[in-house]
C-alpha cells in the first residue's frame, strides 16, 4: 500500500522484541526493582511497547485498507486474521507459564516481578489464552509483559469497528461508531489504554496518509530521527529521581509525555517505510529477528523465571560472574524456544485456512468468500 517497503519496520519490531527480553534479563540478574538502573532499563522496555503499538497501528492500517468494504462483512476475515496470528504462540506462551507455575508449586521458589501467589487450573487456563486474564492468575505473575498483548488485542477491535464507522452506510456506520466509542469509553480510565489508542492512532495515520507529499517530506527530514531519539531518551534525565518507576505508570503528566510521543514515533515509522536512507537500510538488515519476534516477546518471561529461580534455588555460580552467566544462559533459552516454535507457530496461512475451512462448514461462506 502506498509503495511502503516493510523491511525496516521488521527490523524495528525484531530489534524492539530483543530490548524487552535484554532489559528484563538485566532487572533479573543485576537490578533492585526501584534502582536507577531499573528506572534505565524499564523505560528502555516501555519505549519498545509504545514502538510495537505504533507498529501495529501502521500495519493493521494498510492491512484494513485493503479488506474493508461497506457493511461489516470484512469483520469476520479480519478477525480470522489476527486470531491465526495471535492464538498459536501465546497458547504456547500460556502452557510454558503454567508449567513454570506448576514448578512452582512443586516447591521451586519463583522469582517473579511480584511474589505474589497466583491461581492456576483450567479456568485459568482458558483466561490466559484469552487474555482476560485476572490480576492473580499465573499468567499474569509469571508472564507479566502479556498485558501489552491484551491491549493489542482491544486496538485490534477499535480499529476494526472505526473502519466500519468511517466506510460503512446506514445501520452499519451507526454499529461501528456506536462499538468503537464503547470500548473507548469502557478502558478510558484504565493504565495505559488512552496511550497505546494515540500509538496505535498514530502508526494508523502516518500510514493511511502517508501519500501525502509534506507528509512524507517531514518524515524524510534528516532532522527527524535525531529530535525523535531526543525526545525518547528525555526521561533518561530523571531516572536518578525516587519514584521514577511507578511515575511512569502512575503520574498523568508523564502518561501524557508518553501518549505525546506517538507523534514522531509515527513519522519516524512512515520515514522508514518510504526511505531509502543508511538508518533504512541498518534497520532493513535486522529484519531476520522478525520472524521470531512475537513469539519470542510472549514467551521470554516464563523462561527467565525459571532460569533465574533455578540458579537462586541450586545456587548456581554466585556473585556477578554467576548473574552475568545466568542471563546469558536465560537469554539463550528464550531465543531457542522462540525461533523454534516460530517455524511452526509464526506461520498464520494455514491456521487461516482452518480457520475459514471451519467457517464453510458451519455456514458462513460469506466470510470464506470474502478472504479471498
Amino acid at each position: 500500500m502506498r509503495g511502503y517497503r516493510y523491511e525496516a519496520l521488521d527490523g524495528v519490531r525484531g530489534l524492539a522484541a530483543q530490548a524487552v527480553v535484554i532489559t528484563h534479563a538485566v532487572e533479573m540478574a543485576f537490578l533492585p526493582l526501584h534502582g536507577p538502573g531499573a528506572a534505565v532499563t524499564g523505560w528502555i522496555g516501555r519505549v519498545s511497547v509504545m514502538t510495537f503499538f505504533a507498529l501495529s497501528g501502521f500495519v493493521i492500517a494498510t492491512s484494513l485498507g485493503r479488506m474493508a468494504g461497506r457493511d461489516g462483512r470484512f469483520l469476520v476475515p479480519y478477525a480470522v486474521h489476527r486470531v491465526a496470528r495471535i492464538a498459536p504462540p501465546l497458547i504456547l506462551a500460556i502452557a510454558i507459564t503454567f508449567a513454570v507455575g506448576a514448578l512452582g508449586r512443586a516447591g521451586l521458589p519463583l522469582l517473579t516481578r511480584t511474589g505474589e501467589p497466583y491461581t492456576m487450573g483450567v479456568l485459568a487456563f482458558l483466561r490466559g489464552i484469552t487474555l482476560i486474564f485476572a490480576p492473580n492468575d499465573a499468567t499474569f505473575v509469571i508472564d507479566n509483559p502479556l498485558w501489552s498483548l491484551r491491549q493489542e488485542v482491544y486496538l485490534y477491535g477499535v480499529a476494526a469497528f472505526a473502519t466500519l464507522a468511517i466506510v460503512g452506510r446506514g445501520a452499519w456506520r451507526a454499529v461501528g461508531i456506536a462499538l468503537a466509542s464503547g470500548l473507548v469509553l469502557v478502558t478510558a480510565n484504565r493504565f495505559f489504554y488512552l496511550q497505546s489508542l494515540a500509538l496505535f492512532g498514530a502508526g494508523a495515520g502516518a500510514a493511511l496518509l502517508g501519500g501525502h507529499p509534506g507528509l512524507r517530506r517531514l518524515a524524510a527530514s534528516r532532522a527527524l530521527m535525531p529530535i525523535a531519539g531526543m525526545a525518547l531518551a528525555a526521561p533518561l534525565a530523571f531516572v536518578g529521581q525516587p519514584g521514577f518507576v511507578d511515575s511512569m505508570s502512575g503520574w498523568a503528566p508523564f502518561l501524557t509525555y508518553q501518549a505525546a510521543l506517538s507523534l514522531p514515533l509515527g513519522l519516524c515509522l512512515l520515514g522508514l517505510a518510504t526511505d531509502e536512507a543508511p538508518i533504512s537500510r541498518g534497520f532493513a538488515a535486522c529484519a531476520g529477528a522478525a520472524a521470531f519476534s512475537y513469539t519470542l516477546y510472549v514467551v521470554h518471561m516464563p523462561i527467565l523465571v525459571l532460569v533465574f529461580s533455578l540458579r537462586a534455588h541450586l545456587g548456581w555460580v554466585p556473585g556477578w560472574t554467576g548473574s552475568a552467566a545466568t542471563l546469558a544462559a536465560a537469554w539463550l533459552a528464550a531465543q531457542a524456544v522462540a525461533i523454534t516454535a516460530a517455524r511452526g507457530l509464526e506461520r498464520p496461512k494455514p491456521v487461516r485456512a482452518a480457520l475459514f475451512r471451519l467457517l464453510g462448514r458451519i455456514g458462513l461462506a460469506g466470510a470464506v468468500s470474502r478472504s479471498a
